[in-house]
Protein backbone atom coordinates (compact mmCIF):
# COMPACT_ATOMS: atom_id res chain seq x y z
CA UNK A 1 0.00 0.00 0.00
CA UNK A 2 1.06 3.59 -0.65
CA UNK A 3 -0.23 5.06 2.60
CA UNK A 4 0.48 8.56 3.78
CA UNK A 5 0.51 9.94 7.29
CA UNK A 6 -2.55 12.01 8.27
CA UNK A 7 -2.22 15.68 8.98
CA UNK A 8 -1.72 16.66 12.58
CA UNK A 9 -4.23 19.44 12.03
CA UNK A 10 -6.95 17.30 10.46
CA UNK A 11 -9.92 15.20 11.58
CA UNK A 12 -10.40 11.54 10.75
CA UNK A 13 -12.53 12.40 7.74
CA UNK A 14 -9.67 14.50 6.35
CA UNK A 15 -11.33 17.87 6.90
CA UNK A 16 -9.31 20.69 8.39
CA UNK A 17 -9.19 20.81 12.18
CA UNK A 18 -9.10 24.62 11.92
CA UNK A 19 -12.32 24.92 9.94
CA UNK A 20 -13.33 26.84 6.84
CA UNK A 21 -12.08 30.16 8.19
CA UNK A 22 -8.54 28.89 8.82
CA UNK A 23 -7.25 31.19 6.07
CA UNK A 24 -8.27 34.06 8.39
CA UNK A 25 -7.73 32.64 11.89
CA UNK A 26 -4.28 31.15 11.27
CA UNK A 27 -2.68 34.27 9.75
CA UNK A 28 -4.29 36.32 12.54
CA UNK A 29 -2.53 34.05 15.03
CA UNK A 30 0.75 34.50 13.14
CA UNK A 31 0.38 38.28 13.25
CA UNK A 32 -0.20 38.20 17.01
CA UNK A 33 2.79 35.91 17.65
CA UNK A 34 5.05 38.01 15.42
CA UNK A 35 4.18 41.19 17.27
CA UNK A 36 4.93 39.49 20.57
CA UNK A 37 8.26 38.17 19.28
CA UNK A 38 9.65 41.56 18.25
CA UNK A 39 10.33 44.42 20.65
CA UNK A 40 8.07 45.42 22.36
CA UNK A 41 7.28 43.13 24.24
CA UNK A 42 10.14 41.09 22.77
CA UNK A 43 9.30 37.47 23.65
CA UNK A 44 11.90 36.31 21.14
CA UNK A 45 11.26 32.58 21.62
CA UNK A 46 7.90 33.05 19.90
CA UNK A 47 9.69 33.88 16.66
CA UNK A 48 10.48 30.17 16.30
CA UNK A 49 6.77 29.35 15.86
CA UNK A 50 5.19 32.67 14.85
CA UNK A 51 5.02 32.06 11.09
CA UNK A 52 3.99 28.41 11.38
CA UNK A 53 0.21 29.10 11.34
CA UNK A 54 0.54 31.16 8.15
CA UNK A 55 2.79 28.50 6.63
CA UNK A 56 0.07 25.91 7.32
CA UNK A 57 -2.27 27.91 5.10
CA UNK A 58 0.40 28.16 2.43
CA UNK A 59 0.82 24.38 2.46
CA UNK A 60 -2.80 23.26 2.76
CA UNK A 61 -5.07 25.81 1.12
CA UNK A 62 -5.82 24.79 -2.47
CA UNK A 63 -7.24 28.12 -3.61
CA UNK A 64 -4.64 30.73 -4.45
CA UNK A 65 -7.09 33.54 -3.68
CA UNK A 66 -7.40 32.45 -0.07
CA UNK A 67 -3.64 32.06 0.23
CA UNK A 68 -3.22 35.64 -0.93
CA UNK A 69 -6.01 36.65 1.43
CA UNK A 70 -4.15 34.98 4.27
CA UNK A 71 -0.98 36.87 3.40
CA UNK A 72 -2.95 40.14 3.36
CA UNK A 73 -4.51 39.38 6.77
CA UNK A 74 -1.17 38.50 8.36
CA UNK A 75 0.69 41.32 6.63
CA UNK A 76 -1.83 43.96 7.62
CA UNK A 77 -2.44 42.88 11.21
CA UNK A 78 1.25 42.41 11.95
CA UNK A 79 2.52 45.60 10.36
CA UNK A 80 -0.26 47.93 11.53
CA UNK A 81 0.80 47.13 15.11
CA UNK A 82 4.52 46.65 14.49
CA UNK A 83 4.88 49.92 12.56
CA UNK A 84 2.28 52.00 14.39
CA UNK A 85 4.98 54.50 15.34
CA UNK A 86 5.24 55.54 11.66
CA UNK A 87 2.07 57.60 12.08
CA UNK A 88 4.28 60.24 13.68
CA UNK A 89 6.64 60.48 10.71
CA UNK A 90 6.41 63.60 8.57
CA UNK A 91 3.03 62.91 6.92
CA UNK A 92 -0.18 61.06 7.93
CA UNK A 93 0.26 58.78 4.90
CA UNK A 94 3.56 57.43 6.27
CA UNK A 95 1.89 54.67 8.27
CA UNK A 96 -0.39 53.53 5.46
CA UNK A 97 2.50 53.62 2.98
CA UNK A 98 4.75 51.61 5.28
CA UNK A 99 2.08 49.02 6.05
CA UNK A 100 1.10 48.66 2.39
CA UNK A 101 4.68 48.15 1.22
CA UNK A 102 5.31 45.53 3.90
CA UNK A 103 2.04 43.78 3.01
CA UNK A 104 3.34 43.49 -0.55
CA UNK A 105 6.50 41.81 0.70
CA UNK A 106 4.36 39.44 2.77
CA UNK A 107 2.46 38.52 -0.37
CA UNK A 108 5.65 38.05 -2.40
CA UNK A 109 7.12 35.86 0.34
CA UNK A 110 3.95 33.76 0.59
CA UNK A 111 3.73 33.31 -3.18
CA UNK A 112 7.36 32.33 -3.60
CA UNK A 113 7.25 30.00 -0.60
CA UNK A 114 4.07 28.37 -1.90
CA UNK A 115 5.45 27.81 -5.40
CA UNK A 116 8.72 26.34 -4.15
CA UNK A 117 7.14 24.15 -1.46
CA UNK A 118 4.58 22.71 -3.90
CA UNK A 119 7.39 21.73 -6.26
CA UNK A 120 8.93 19.30 -3.77
CA UNK A 121 7.72 16.75 -1.24
CA UNK A 122 10.86 15.77 0.62
CA UNK A 123 12.16 19.29 1.17
CA UNK A 124 9.02 21.38 1.46
CA UNK A 125 10.13 22.88 4.80
CA UNK A 126 13.46 23.93 3.31
CA UNK A 127 11.64 25.38 0.29
CA UNK A 128 9.34 27.42 2.54
CA UNK A 129 12.25 28.87 4.49
CA UNK A 130 14.30 29.48 1.34
CA UNK A 131 11.52 31.44 -0.34
CA UNK A 132 10.77 33.61 2.67
CA UNK A 133 14.44 34.34 3.43
CA UNK A 134 15.01 35.37 -0.19
CA UNK A 135 12.24 37.97 0.04
CA UNK A 136 13.57 39.16 3.41
CA UNK A 137 16.84 39.95 1.67
CA UNK A 138 15.12 41.73 -1.20
CA UNK A 139 13.51 44.03 1.40
CA UNK A 140 16.95 45.42 2.25
CA UNK A 141 18.17 46.17 -1.28
CA UNK A 142 18.36 49.60 -2.88
CA UNK A 143 17.35 53.09 -1.84
CA UNK A 144 13.94 51.86 -0.64
CA UNK A 145 15.50 49.23 1.65
CA UNK A 146 13.59 48.74 4.92
CA UNK A 147 14.86 45.78 7.00
CA UNK A 148 12.12 45.88 9.65
CA UNK A 149 10.25 42.62 10.31
CA UNK A 150 13.14 40.24 9.56
CA UNK A 151 12.80 37.39 12.04
CA UNK A 152 16.53 37.06 12.65
CA UNK A 153 16.61 40.46 14.35
CA UNK A 154 14.18 39.28 17.01
CA UNK A 155 17.04 37.18 18.45
CA UNK A 156 19.36 40.11 19.23
CA UNK A 157 19.52 39.20 22.92
CA UNK A 158 20.41 35.56 22.18
CA UNK A 159 24.15 36.17 22.41
CA UNK A 160 25.35 32.66 21.57
CA UNK A 161 23.08 32.34 18.55
CA UNK A 162 23.90 35.68 16.96
CA UNK A 163 27.65 35.00 16.81
CA UNK A 164 27.15 33.41 13.40
CA UNK A 165 26.47 36.94 12.14
CA UNK A 166 30.25 37.31 11.78
CA UNK A 167 29.96 34.75 8.97
CA UNK A 168 26.43 34.98 7.55
CA UNK A 169 25.20 38.32 8.84
CA UNK A 170 21.65 38.29 10.17
CA UNK A 171 20.73 35.87 7.37
CA UNK A 172 22.04 32.76 9.08
CA UNK A 173 19.85 33.39 12.11
CA UNK A 174 16.92 34.42 9.94
CA UNK A 175 17.14 31.22 7.87
CA UNK A 176 17.38 29.04 10.97
CA UNK A 177 14.32 30.60 12.61
CA UNK A 178 12.37 30.36 9.35
CA UNK A 179 13.36 26.70 8.95
CA UNK A 180 12.02 25.92 12.43
CA UNK A 181 8.71 27.58 11.54
CA UNK A 182 8.54 25.73 8.24
CA UNK A 183 9.18 22.32 9.81
CA UNK A 184 6.48 22.87 12.41
CA UNK A 185 4.03 23.95 9.71
CA UNK A 186 4.87 20.98 7.52
CA UNK A 187 4.33 18.61 10.44
CA UNK A 188 0.92 20.11 11.12
CA UNK A 189 -0.07 20.28 7.47
CA UNK A 190 0.87 16.71 6.62
CA UNK A 191 4.17 15.56 5.16
CA UNK A 192 3.90 12.92 2.49
CA UNK A 193 7.64 12.86 1.77
CA UNK A 194 7.29 11.21 -1.60
CA UNK A 195 4.00 9.39 -1.25
CA UNK A 196 4.42 6.60 1.33
CA UNK A 197 4.17 6.74 5.10
CA UNK A 198 7.71 5.41 5.42
CA UNK A 199 9.04 8.13 3.12
CA UNK A 200 7.16 10.74 5.11
CA UNK A 201 8.69 9.51 8.36
CA UNK A 202 12.18 9.55 6.86
CA UNK A 203 11.67 13.06 5.46
CA UNK A 204 10.33 14.39 8.76
CA UNK A 205 13.16 12.78 10.72
CA UNK A 206 15.81 14.17 8.39
CA UNK A 207 14.42 17.72 8.59
CA UNK A 208 14.10 17.65 12.38
CA UNK A 209 17.60 16.24 12.78
CA UNK A 210 18.92 18.84 10.33
CA UNK A 211 17.30 21.63 12.33
CA UNK A 212 18.71 20.31 15.60
CA UNK A 213 22.17 19.93 14.07
CA UNK A 214 22.12 23.47 12.67
CA UNK A 215 20.92 24.89 15.99
CA UNK A 216 23.56 22.94 17.92
CA UNK A 217 26.28 24.02 15.50
CA UNK A 218 25.25 27.66 15.88
CA UNK A 219 25.28 27.37 19.67
CA UNK A 220 28.68 25.64 19.73
CA UNK A 221 30.11 28.21 17.35
CA UNK A 222 28.66 30.89 19.61
CA UNK A 223 30.36 29.46 22.71
CA UNK A 224 33.77 29.36 21.05
CA UNK A 225 33.30 32.76 19.40
CA UNK A 226 32.41 34.45 22.69
CA UNK A 227 35.36 32.82 24.46
CA UNK A 228 37.64 33.87 21.63
CA UNK A 229 36.45 37.46 21.82
CA UNK A 230 36.89 37.52 25.59
CA UNK A 231 40.47 36.27 25.21
CA UNK A 232 41.30 38.67 22.38
CA UNK A 233 42.44 41.31 24.83
CA UNK A 234 41.07 44.27 22.93
CA UNK A 235 42.18 47.73 23.89
CA UNK A 236 39.24 49.82 25.08
CA UNK A 237 38.41 53.48 24.66
CA UNK A 238 36.15 55.47 26.92
CA UNK A 239 33.26 57.01 24.99
CA UNK A 240 30.85 59.62 26.35
CA UNK A 241 27.35 59.51 24.87
CA UNK A 242 25.08 62.54 25.31
CA UNK A 243 21.33 61.89 25.16
CA UNK A 244 19.44 65.17 25.47
CA UNK A 245 15.89 64.08 24.54
CA UNK A 246 14.85 67.42 23.09
CA UNK A 247 12.99 68.57 20.00
CA UNK A 248 15.79 69.80 17.69
CA UNK A 249 13.40 72.09 15.85
CA UNK A 250 11.95 73.83 18.90
CA UNK A 251 12.52 77.59 19.23
CA UNK A 252 14.49 76.98 22.46
CA UNK A 253 17.75 76.37 20.62
CA UNK A 254 20.01 78.13 23.13
CA UNK A 255 18.46 76.22 26.04
CA UNK A 256 18.92 72.91 24.22
CA UNK A 257 22.55 73.62 23.35
CA UNK A 258 23.24 74.64 26.94
CA UNK A 259 21.79 71.35 28.14
CA UNK A 260 24.08 69.40 25.81
CA UNK A 261 27.05 71.33 27.08
CA UNK A 262 26.00 70.77 30.69
CA UNK A 263 25.73 67.00 30.21
CA UNK A 264 29.07 66.95 28.42
CA UNK A 265 30.75 68.74 31.33
CA UNK A 266 29.43 65.99 33.62
CA UNK A 267 30.87 63.35 31.30
CA UNK A 268 34.27 65.07 31.20
CA UNK A 269 34.79 64.11 34.84
CA UNK A 270 35.19 60.52 33.57
CA UNK A 271 37.97 61.57 31.15
CA UNK A 272 36.48 60.14 27.93
CA UNK A 273 38.55 59.48 24.80
CA UNK A 274 35.64 60.48 22.53
CA UNK A 275 32.50 62.55 23.08
CA UNK A 276 29.46 61.95 20.89
CA UNK A 277 26.36 64.09 20.40
CA UNK A 278 23.39 62.56 18.56
CA UNK A 279 21.98 63.22 15.11
CA UNK A 280 20.26 66.64 15.01
CA UNK A 281 22.10 67.69 18.17
CA UNK A 282 23.21 70.80 16.26
CA UNK A 283 20.12 71.42 14.10
CA UNK A 284 21.45 73.92 11.59
CA UNK A 285 24.08 73.99 8.80
CA UNK A 286 26.91 74.11 11.30
CA UNK A 287 29.98 74.86 9.21
CA UNK A 288 28.06 77.27 6.97
CA UNK A 289 26.93 79.18 10.05
CA UNK A 290 30.35 78.97 11.67
CA UNK A 291 31.98 80.63 8.65
CA UNK A 292 29.49 83.49 9.10
CA UNK A 293 30.20 83.76 12.82
CA UNK A 294 26.68 82.74 13.86
CA UNK A 295 26.42 82.94 17.67
CA UNK A 296 25.00 79.43 18.11
CA UNK A 297 27.60 77.84 15.86
CA UNK A 298 30.29 79.84 17.66
CA UNK A 299 28.95 78.66 21.04
CA UNK A 300 29.27 75.01 20.00
CA UNK A 301 32.67 75.48 18.34
CA UNK A 302 34.23 77.36 21.24
CA UNK A 303 33.04 74.75 23.73
CA UNK A 304 34.35 71.82 21.69
CA UNK A 305 37.71 73.49 21.14
CA UNK A 306 37.99 74.23 24.86
CA UNK A 307 37.44 70.56 25.70
CA UNK A 308 40.47 69.47 23.64
CA UNK A 309 39.17 65.96 23.10
CA UNK A 310 37.94 64.06 20.04
CA UNK A 311 34.35 65.13 19.51
CA UNK A 312 31.58 64.01 17.10
CA UNK A 313 28.35 65.90 16.51
CA UNK A 314 25.32 65.23 14.32
CA UNK A 315 24.40 68.24 12.24
CA UNK A 316 23.62 69.57 8.76
CA UNK A 317 25.91 70.72 5.98
CA UNK A 318 25.11 73.19 3.23
CA UNK A 319 27.08 73.97 0.08
CA UNK A 320 25.81 76.90 -1.92
CA UNK A 321 24.69 80.47 -1.50
CA UNK A 322 22.25 82.27 0.77
CA UNK A 323 20.56 85.41 -0.49
CA UNK A 324 17.41 87.22 0.63
CA UNK A 325 16.42 84.42 2.99
CA UNK A 326 16.78 81.71 0.33
CA UNK A 327 19.25 78.82 0.29
CA UNK A 328 20.43 77.75 -3.16
CA UNK A 329 22.63 74.66 -3.09
CA UNK A 330 23.03 71.14 -1.71
CA UNK A 331 22.14 69.89 1.75
CA UNK A 332 23.75 66.94 3.55
CA UNK A 333 23.00 65.07 6.76
CA UNK A 334 26.41 64.80 8.38
CA UNK A 335 28.52 63.87 11.36
CA UNK A 336 31.23 66.46 12.01
CA UNK A 337 34.45 65.41 13.74
CA UNK A 338 36.81 67.46 15.86
CA UNK A 339 40.22 66.07 16.74
CA UNK A 340 42.38 67.41 19.53
CA UNK A 341 43.66 70.07 17.15
CA UNK A 342 40.30 71.29 15.91
CA UNK A 343 37.77 70.55 13.21
CA UNK A 344 39.04 67.73 10.97
CA UNK A 345 36.19 66.85 8.64
CA UNK A 346 32.76 65.32 8.24
CA UNK A 347 30.98 62.20 7.06
CA UNK A 348 28.06 62.72 4.72
CA UNK A 349 25.25 60.24 5.17
CA UNK A 350 25.16 57.82 2.22
CA UNK A 351 21.84 56.01 2.65
CA UNK A 352 19.12 58.63 2.94
CA UNK A 353 15.62 57.95 4.25
CA UNK A 354 13.32 57.76 1.20
CA UNK A 355 10.32 60.11 1.35
CA UNK A 356 11.84 61.71 4.45
CA UNK A 357 15.24 63.04 3.42
CA UNK A 358 14.66 62.82 -0.30
CA UNK A 359 12.01 61.79 -2.81
CA UNK A 360 13.45 59.50 -5.51
CA UNK A 361 10.66 60.11 -8.03
CA UNK A 362 10.40 63.90 -7.92
CA UNK A 363 10.55 64.34 -11.69
CA UNK A 364 7.83 61.76 -12.31
CA UNK A 365 5.57 62.86 -9.46
CA UNK A 366 6.33 66.53 -8.73
CA UNK A 367 3.00 66.95 -6.91
CA UNK A 368 4.01 64.24 -4.42
CA UNK A 369 7.28 66.03 -3.79
CA UNK A 370 5.32 69.21 -3.06
CA UNK A 371 3.13 67.35 -0.55
CA UNK A 372 6.21 65.92 1.17
CA UNK A 373 7.94 69.30 1.28
CA UNK A 374 4.86 70.84 2.87
CA UNK A 375 4.99 68.06 5.47
CA UNK A 376 8.55 69.04 6.38
CA UNK A 377 10.61 66.44 4.54
CA UNK A 378 14.14 67.28 3.47
CA UNK A 379 15.80 67.35 0.09
CA UNK A 380 19.27 66.02 0.84
CA UNK A 381 22.10 64.84 -1.36
CA UNK A 382 23.67 61.46 -0.48
CA UNK A 383 27.34 61.22 0.41
CA UNK A 384 29.73 58.94 -1.43
CA UNK A 385 32.73 58.33 0.86
CA UNK A 386 32.99 55.65 3.55
CA UNK A 387 34.85 57.93 5.93
CA UNK A 388 37.10 56.73 8.73
CA UNK A 389 38.09 59.28 11.37
CA UNK A 390 41.46 59.25 13.12
CA UNK A 391 41.12 60.06 16.81
CA UNK A 392 44.83 59.59 17.48
CA UNK A 393 44.94 56.40 19.50
CA UNK A 394 42.11 54.74 17.57
CA UNK A 395 40.07 55.00 14.39
CA UNK A 396 36.30 54.98 14.04
CA UNK A 397 33.52 55.42 11.50
CA UNK A 398 30.18 57.14 11.93
CA UNK A 399 26.79 55.85 10.83
CA UNK A 400 24.06 58.46 10.64
CA UNK A 401 20.40 57.80 11.44
CA UNK A 402 19.22 54.37 10.25
CA UNK A 403 22.39 53.46 8.34
CA UNK A 404 23.12 51.04 11.17
CA UNK A 405 20.32 48.73 10.00
CA UNK A 406 22.16 47.91 6.77
CA UNK A 407 24.88 45.34 7.33
CA UNK A 408 26.22 45.37 3.79
CA UNK A 409 26.57 49.17 3.92
CA UNK A 410 28.24 49.14 7.34
CA UNK A 411 30.84 46.52 6.47
CA UNK A 412 32.12 48.70 3.59
CA UNK A 413 33.64 51.03 6.16
CA UNK A 414 35.88 48.16 7.27
CA UNK A 415 38.33 48.69 4.41
CA UNK A 416 39.55 51.72 6.36
CA UNK A 417 40.04 49.55 9.46
CA UNK A 418 37.96 51.42 12.04
CA UNK A 419 38.10 49.88 15.51
CA UNK A 420 34.78 51.35 16.65
CA UNK A 421 31.50 52.11 14.95
CA UNK A 422 29.62 55.18 16.18
CA UNK A 423 25.96 55.61 15.37
CA UNK A 424 24.33 59.03 15.79
CA UNK A 425 20.58 58.91 15.38
CA UNK A 426 17.33 60.58 16.32
CA UNK A 427 14.15 58.51 16.62
CA UNK A 428 12.75 60.66 19.41
CA UNK A 429 10.09 62.09 17.07
CA UNK A 430 8.30 58.72 17.21
CA UNK A 431 7.59 58.96 20.94
CA UNK A 432 7.59 55.16 20.88
CA UNK A 433 9.65 52.80 22.99
CA UNK A 434 8.84 50.12 20.44
CA UNK A 435 10.34 52.14 17.58
CA UNK A 436 13.51 52.88 19.53
CA UNK A 437 14.19 49.27 20.47
CA UNK A 438 13.24 47.89 17.04
CA UNK A 439 15.94 50.11 15.57
CA UNK A 440 18.50 49.28 18.24
CA UNK A 441 17.95 45.53 17.94
CA UNK A 442 19.26 45.70 14.37
CA UNK A 443 22.19 47.91 15.33
CA UNK A 444 23.54 45.23 17.68
CA UNK A 445 24.27 42.93 14.73
CA UNK A 446 26.67 45.45 13.18
CA UNK A 447 29.10 44.97 16.07
CA UNK A 448 29.05 41.18 15.74
CA UNK A 449 29.31 41.13 11.94
CA UNK A 450 32.63 42.98 11.86
CA UNK A 451 33.82 42.33 15.44
CA UNK A 452 34.08 45.99 16.36
CA UNK A 453 32.78 47.89 19.33
CA UNK A 454 29.67 50.00 18.86
CA UNK A 455 28.81 53.30 20.55
CA UNK A 456 25.35 54.67 19.86
CA UNK A 457 24.23 58.20 20.74
CA UNK A 458 20.51 58.78 20.19
CA UNK A 459 18.48 61.87 20.96
CA UNK A 460 15.79 59.91 22.83
CA UNK A 461 17.42 56.46 22.91
CA UNK A 462 18.55 53.77 22.72
CA UNK A 463 21.92 55.29 23.63
CA UNK A 464 24.21 52.38 24.46
CA UNK A 465 27.59 50.73 24.17
CA UNK A 466 27.90 47.25 22.63
CA UNK A 467 30.92 44.94 22.68
CA UNK A 468 32.21 42.76 19.83
CA UNK A 469 29.89 39.90 20.86
CA UNK A 470 26.76 42.06 20.70
CA UNK A 471 26.43 42.40 24.47
CA UNK A 472 25.10 45.72 25.77
CA UNK A 473 27.65 47.01 28.29
CA UNK A 474 25.83 50.19 29.18
CA UNK A 475 22.71 52.13 28.20
CA UNK A 476 20.61 55.17 29.09
CA UNK A 477 16.93 54.96 29.98
CA UNK A 478 14.72 55.85 27.03
CA UNK A 479 13.39 59.40 26.68
CA UNK A 480 15.51 60.83 29.45
CA UNK A 481 18.08 63.60 29.38
CA UNK A 482 21.30 62.02 30.54
CA UNK A 483 24.81 60.95 29.62
CA UNK A 484 26.69 57.66 29.60
CA UNK A 485 30.42 57.00 29.71
CA UNK A 486 31.50 53.45 28.96
CA UNK A 487 34.52 51.51 27.74
CA UNK A 488 34.18 50.29 24.17
CA UNK A 489 36.49 47.60 22.75
CA UNK A 490 38.56 48.65 19.75
CA UNK A 491 38.12 45.66 17.45
CA UNK A 492 38.51 45.34 13.71
CA UNK A 493 42.01 43.87 13.89
CA UNK A 494 40.98 41.13 11.48
CA UNK A 495 38.30 41.05 8.85
CA UNK A 496 35.49 38.60 9.46
CA UNK A 497 33.97 36.60 6.63
CA UNK A 498 31.01 38.94 6.66
CA UNK A 499 33.20 42.05 6.61
CA UNK A 500 34.94 40.67 3.53
CA UNK A 501 31.93 39.34 1.64
CA UNK A 502 28.88 41.08 3.08
CA UNK A 503 25.49 39.67 2.13
CA UNK A 504 26.96 36.95 -0.09
CA UNK A 505 25.09 34.20 1.84
CA UNK A 506 21.81 36.06 1.31
CA UNK A 507 22.58 36.52 -2.37
CA UNK A 508 23.21 32.77 -2.64
CA UNK A 509 19.81 32.12 -1.06
CA UNK A 510 18.19 34.56 -3.49
CA UNK A 511 19.95 32.89 -6.42
CA UNK A 512 18.85 29.43 -5.30
CA UNK A 513 15.27 30.60 -4.86
CA UNK A 514 15.36 32.27 -8.26
CA UNK A 515 16.84 29.18 -9.93
CA UNK A 516 14.23 26.95 -8.27
CA UNK A 517 11.45 29.27 -9.40
CA UNK A 518 12.74 29.24 -12.98
CA UNK A 519 12.92 25.44 -12.87
CA UNK A 520 9.30 25.24 -11.69
CA UNK A 521 8.14 27.63 -14.41
CA UNK A 522 10.15 25.80 -17.09
CA UNK A 523 8.70 22.46 -16.04
CA UNK A 524 5.17 23.80 -16.23
CA UNK A 525 5.80 25.24 -19.68
CA UNK A 526 7.31 21.97 -20.91
CA UNK A 527 4.49 19.90 -19.41
CA UNK A 528 1.90 22.16 -21.02
CA UNK A 529 3.57 21.89 -24.43
CA UNK A 530 3.71 18.11 -24.12
CA UNK A 531 0.07 17.98 -23.17
CA UNK A 532 -0.91 20.17 -26.13
CA UNK A 533 1.23 18.06 -28.46
CA UNK A 534 -0.45 14.82 -27.32
CA UNK A 535 -3.88 16.33 -27.75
Amino acid sequence: MNETLPRIGSRRDGSSFFGKTSWITLPTLSAALLNCAFPYPGFSFLAWVALAPLFVVVLTEKRLGKVLGASAVAGFLFNIVYLLWMKEYKHPASLSGGVFSQMLFFSFAVLLSRVLSRATRRFKALALALGWCAVDYVKTIGFLGFPWGILGYSQYKNILLIQTASVFGVWGIDALVLYANAILAALIAGWDGGGSAAAAIRSRAFSIWALCALFAASAVYGVFAVKGEEKAGYDTKRVALIQTNFDPWSPRLKENLDREIELTREALARDPDLIVWSESSVPFPYQFYLERNNRYARLVHDFIVSVKKPFLIGTLEFEGSYENGTYDGDWYNVAVFYGREGLQGSYRKIHLVPFGEWFPFDRVFPFVKKILEDAGTGDFVPGTEFTVFDAGSFRFSALVCFEDVFGDLTRRFMSGKPGILVNVTNDAWSGSRKAEVQHFSQSVFRAVESRVGLARAANGGVSACVDTCGRVTGSIELFTSSMLVCDVPVGGGRKTFYARHGDLPARVVLSLAGAALLAVVAKKVIDRKRKNHIM
